[in-house]
């Protein structure tokens, strides 16, 4: 019975692997498609309008810069990004270490309350 609640732990680390790895990369990710849509979404405007392709895409790039210059220049917004990014991924880091005790106890036989530090 022991193997199978080791089992279940590997299990549920393994899960909680996958998904702060995904939460992660959605976050980052976001960010850079952020800019990409708007970018697209400019070129099929200018199109709409009347603009050739060779036009609206220079055009469409500059305005799509000049937006992420002025989200650059925000004070703090990038730490604020960046930092909310390293949260997410710290608590993943802690979420992992917790069920790695878990473990490590059910693996050394030690029968009793759990205590996790949050060290």
């Amino acid at each position: 019975m022991k193997w199978l609640n080791l089992g279940l732990i590997r299990l549920f680390e393994f899960i909680t692997l996958l998904l702060y790895s995904f939460f992660v990369l959605t976050y980052f990710g976001a960010f850079l498609l952020i800019p990409l849509d708007i970018l697209s979404l400019l070129i099929s405007g200018g199109e709409v309008i009347g603009l050739p392709g060779l036009l609206s895409i220079p055009v469409a790039g500059t305005v799509t810069g000049y937006l992420c210059y002025l989200v650059y220049k925000m004070p703090g917004l990038l730490q604020a990004i960046i930092s909310g990014g390293l949260e997410l991924t710290n608590a993943g880091n802690l979420q992992l270490r917790h069920l790695e005790e878990i473990a490590a106890k059910m693996n050394g036989g030690g029968t009793g309350d759990v205590t996790v530090s949050n060290a």
